[in-house]
């Protein structure tokens, strides 16, 4: 059995980046001592304080 976690994730996404893309994921990631996944859900989290000041994120 897997380790017991508060918030589980079930969803696996996907995508390609180029080496540039992968490179700066990996040093934003380093710089702010996280792994990808944690970066990547923080800055998720910073775009949606930010949607009522961009219309293009809505749905």
């Amino acid at each position: 059995m897997g380790k017991t976690v508060d918030n589980p994730k079930k969803f696996i996404i996907s995508c390609r980046v180029d080496d540039d893309e992968l490179e700066l994921l990996q040093h934003l990631a380093k710089k702010s001592g996280v792994n990808l996944s944690t970066l990547l859900r923080r800055s998720i989290d910073a775009l949606k304080g930010n949607h009522i000041h961009d219309r293009r994120l809505s749905a």
